[in-house]
């Protein structure tokens, strides 16, 4: 019997699986099953399963990273993954993983399942193991990964040089050239979920890995966020360095186009760097995003392009002069408004050299107050962890249109109430979840993740109150109450509304109420 573990935070999903063939026909038997990565680490450990079925898009750790840990811990096993997007066939083309197979649940039928698992029965029998000492597989993954550590951290170049060579990396000449790859957010939104960000961005890995077996001193590497290339060369006048390079990154991202659809994004060092020299150049690009303002595929001649500093901070209000025309074009459903109004940011932004990072909080602030106004009381999440991540103004700017795009379209109206009226429902649900605390509007604010005085205008425009009127009036409303119907004195009560002192509140209730706390008790009890 061959042991079998399934992992998969959807709970009927792992029913159904155990019910969907007979195991034990197929001399395979489940040893364990669970919804969680961190309790199928110690199960892996526990029960030494030879086949795993996976899911992806596991919170906390993903499939791949689970593969990842499981592989370490007995290479022989086999891996299967389980996704449930639809388009994940572009992914299937160019994943290299040493994985035995890729199931899609919604297509997923007790064939597919018994083909995937014979194939892996046979492989198991035939002792090939998931992880090899060559250019592909864990292993030579996790032994690059070392390596670019050491060249970003700076490590003397002969003991790098050494360790390259004992992983099977010649770098014979003294000069490097650097690549980065990225993802565009807008095109990788379109057809995948946050979840299978780290699964395309080893998609390209591999693809990058494939293309540089023919490209004599290219080595690529995965890093988190992006992938690595780099390219080791002597300087030749009968070849065109750079050029072979650049060739050799542009079949990188026509490659990516066709089979995954989506469009990274480029940057290439083609000065010569000594090996030493990397590490620092490295930390500036994907710190400093010197390709924000410029096209998707950046060329850096000298590195003191990147050196200098090339952004300003933003302005205080950058954004307040667009956001009431912002918000007049979504309730018009002016799309062509709204078009002409991110064009006109995204100029001024550019020709300002705005910091990336500031612009993009202040898009961010814009958004949510927009969202919160129009739209139901979830913010959508992912959109804001791409645009933290979106390396060039294009690609930020389409995400926000889109955004605004959606808004527009699917904001919702109370019946009645006129269009610009927005909804206080989260507000309110702050404020009674916090009555007991002394609230601001600063509080509230960060709540929502709004810029603060943007909040202050905002709900002074919504309501015709300052927050503070409103908190204030809110809770004398829920004090009137309490003095009618409770026996409670007025000192515990004006502590259990927030107030810790019994003359201050008694001041904002004659303020609100149009008399002192104990002639409204005396008034109200004689009834």
């Amino acid at each position: 019997m061959y042991k079998v573990m399934l992992i998969d935070d959807d709970v009927p999903m792992l029913k159904v699986l155990q019910q969907m063939i007979d195991w034990e026909a197929h001399s395979l038997q489940i040893v364990g099953s669970t919804y969680s990565s961190a309790k199928a680490l110690l199960m892996f450990e526990e029960v030494q399963p030879d086949i795993v079925i996976t899911d992806i898009g596991l919170p906390q750790k993903n499939g791949i990273e689970l593969a990842d840990c499981f592989t370490r811990m007995k290479p022989e096993v086999r891996i299967i993954f389980l996704t449930c997007h639809e388009d994940f066939h572009y992914a299937q083309q160019a994943v290299k993983l040493k994985v035995d197979d890729y199931l899609i649940k919604d297509q997923l039928t007790d064939e597919q399942l018994e083909k995937s698992l014979a194939k892996s029965v046979r492989l198991l029998k035939s002792k090939i193991g998931l992880i090899k000492h060559g250019e592909t597989g864990y292993n030579s993954q996790l032994f690059r990964q070392n390596l670019l550590q050491r060249v970003i951290g700076g490590a003397p170049p002969e003991t790098t040089l050494g360790y390259a060579a004992q992983i099977g990396i010649s770098w014979t000449y003294p000069w490097f050239m650097l690549g980065t790859v990225s993802i565009h957010f807008s095109s990788f939104e379109k057809r995948y979920k946050q979840s299978e960000y780290p699964l395309i961005l080893y998609a390209i890995y591999n693809i990058a890995l494939e293309l540089s077996e023919a490209c004599e001193g290219i080595t690529p590497f995965l890093e988190q966020k992006n992938i690595v290339i780099l390219y080791n060369y002597r300087v030749n006048l009968a070849q065109n360095a750079s050029l072979y390079f650049h060739d050799y990154l542009q079949r990188l991202c026509s490659e990516c186009s066709h089979l995954l659809k989506i469009q990274p994004g480029i940057i290439a060092v083609t000065e010569k760097i000594e090996l030493q020299a990397i590490g620092q150049i490295h930390r500036q690009i994907v710190q400093d995003k010197c390709e924000f303002y410029s096209s998707a595929d950046y060329t850096v001649l000298d590195t003191l392009q990147i050196a200098t500093p090339r952004f300003q901070p933003a302005p205080q209000g950058f954004l307040d002069s667009y956001i009431p025309q912002m918000e007049r074009a979504v309730i018009k459903n002016d799309l062509e408004a709204i078009r002409g109004i991110l064009q006109e940011i995204a100029r001024t932004a550019k020709a300002m050299a705005i910091h990336p990072g500031d612009f993009v909080r202040d898009l961010s602030f814009m958004l949510r107050g927009i969202e919160l106004m129009f739209t139901s009381l979830t913010f959508d999440e992912d959109l804001f962890v791409y645009l933290v991540q979106t390396r060039t103004l294009e690609d930020t700017m389409e995400l926000v249109e889109r955004k605004l795009v959606q808004i527009t379209g699917n904001k919702q109206q109370v019946a009645g109430a006129p269009p610009q009226e927005p909804k206080l429902q989260l507000i309110q649900q702050f404020i009674d979840q916090h009555l007991g605390d002394n609230i601001t509007s600063i509080d509230m604010a960060r709540y929502l993740f709004l810029d603060p005085s943007y909040f202050s205008r905002y709900f002074k425009r919504m309501t015709g109150l300052t927050f503070t009127d409103y908190v204030h009036q809110h809770k004398m409303k829920v004090a009137t109450k309490m003095l009618k119907i409770s026996s409670q004195n007025l000192e515990s009560l004006a502590v259990g509304l927030g107030y810790s002192d019994r003359t201050y509140f008694s001041k904002v209730f004659k303020k609100y109420v149009g008399t002192t706390p104990s002639e409204y008790k005396s008034k109200h009890s004689v009834r």
